[in-house]
């Protein structure tokens, strides 16, 4: 069965190269194969409904691979920037997707947070850097 991997982006991230390489990647590394989309998030109200928690978002069929994004609500047009032991990532680690596409838990320890809870946008958006 191949699964669905979405690759959720506002226009004009500079991250969405990376992701998409990093998620067919763990898609070839687990063996399961994967179908890898870019859905374009364009406006705050696109970002409600489709429960966007910042560019890039990462989903294996419709579920973040991050394991605490259930919990969350903040919602909008924002960069997103993963905190791995102990930096910061402009996109998720290789592990929790492979995790996600292997149906296991990613290790703990790891979070993802919106760019307001960490610094300036530079941190993701207008340096270009994944991680």
């Amino acid at each position: 069965m191949t699964r669905r991997i979405e690759v959720l982006v506002f226009e004009g991230c500079p991250n969405v190269d990376a992701t998409v390489a990093r998620a067919s990647a763990a898609s070839a590394a687990t063996g399961v194969p994967a179908e890898v989309t870019v859905v374009l998030v364009e406006n705050d109200e696109d970002a409600i409904r489709q429960r966007f928690l910042g560019s890039p978002t990462v989903r294996v069929d419709g579920s973040d691979v991050d394991p605490a994004a259930a919990a969350r609500d903040d919602f909008g047009m924002q960069c997103r920037v993963y905190a791995v032991d102990g930096r910061f990532q402009g996109i998720p680690p290789h592990e929790w997707i492979a995790a996600a596409l292997r149906g296991d838990a990613p290790r703990t320890g790891m979070t993802a947070s919106p760019i307001s809870a960490v610094g300036p946008v530079d941190r993701c958006c207008t340096t270009g850097r994944g991680d």
